[in-house]
């Protein structure tokens, strides 16, 4: 049983900095070309805008949030 839960928490691993990377690349790619690309998806920037500007609304809930995400994203990739 513990091997099995190691082989899906590599996958969960991998799956996770694989998401990271894409994001980065696509945000990266929508600055330097064009606001509009069709292979990474439309406006990636705009929608992360409109993701902070909600957490920045929400105050302290955002926080506890944000923080609790930093938290389990470190534990995932020791």
């Amino acid at each position: 049983m513990k091997a099995w839960i190691g082989t899906i928490r590599y996958y969960l691993k991998q799956f996770i900095e694989l998401g990271v990377l894409l994001l980065g690349v696509s945000v990266f790619a929508e600055i330097l070309f064009v606001s509009d690309l069709a292979f990474f998806g439309s406006q990636v920037t705009k929608n992360l805008v409109a993701l902070l500007n909600t957490l920045v609304d929400s105050g302290i809930a955002a926080l506890i949030v944000i923080l609790a995400l930093m938290i389990t994203y470190r534990k995932l990739l020791k």
